[in-house]
């Protein structure tokens, strides 16, 4: 399994607007199949953006922790 690096966020979000024109490209050419696979792509995405903002959310519960015992 990959382990997500909150660095690499800013790829996720240009994978999801690169799809989202993709889909947009097969709904107005009517390609069935690639919609599909397309909205399932974003579903997909759409899970990895949720585990970055509970990672976010541990690292930053995480400083914060640190910071009150420093």
């Amino acid at each position: 399994m990959l382990r997500l690096d909150l660095a690499q966020e800013p790829r996720l979000l240009e994978i999801e607007t690169n799809t989202r024109k993709r889909l947009g490209e097969a709904q107005r050419m009517q390609w069935l199949g690639e919609v599909a696979g397309l909205q399932e792509s974003l579903r997909h995405i759409a899970t990895k953006k949720q585990q970055v903002e509970r990672l976010r959310e541990q690292s930053d519960q995480g400083a914060a922790g640190e910071n009150a015992l420093g």
